[in-house]
């Protein structure tokens, strides 16, 4: 049996999704603020990173790519020195691009594995109602033979 709706999985509305994820950032943001500059120059992107993961485990590949690259767009411009500029050296060109491949890693693994989760509970409801239908069709031609006879 092929199931075509798995990438549906999400338990939750789109605008719940995108309105989480972005009061997520202004919190996330607001706590890297708070923390101060020797601690959001030495962590620019990792909890961005990390709340992505938590969005892609919740809402889904969209949302969390969504936040993660708004994030680190948003940290590598106010986070990383020289603050409020956008030059990019090797290194944090090379840097981006390191977290970046970690961050979609996870979020593209996670996205997998719940998309076959969703499909296995799929299969699992379709199998469970294909018994239940066998089970009284076979109680109703039971009964039938019990008042023939």
């Amino acid at each position: 049996m092929e199931v075509k709706n798995s990438k549906n999985w999400c338990l939750y509305s789109k605008r719940f999704a995108y309105t989480t994820s972005f009061l997520i950032f202004l919190l996330t943001t607001a706590l890297l603020y708070t923390a101060g500059r020797d601690f959001y120059s030495a962590h620019p992107y990792k909890f961005y990173f990390l709340f992505g993961t938590l969005l892609a485990y919740y809402f889904g590949f969209w949302p969390a790519f969504i936040f993660m690259m708004i994030g680190t767009l948003y940290a590598n411009y106010y986070f990383v020195a020289p603050y409020s500029e956008l030059l990019l050296s090797f290194h944090d060109i090379q840097q981006y691009l390191l977290n970046l491949a970690l961050g979609l890693t996870c979020i593209v693994l996670i996205e997998i594995l719940q998309r076959e989760r969703f499909k296995s509970k799929l299969l699992l409801m379709v199998s469970e109602s294909r018994y239940l239908i066998l089970l009284h069709r076979d109680n109703r031609l039971l009964n039938e033979v019990k008042r023939r006879k």
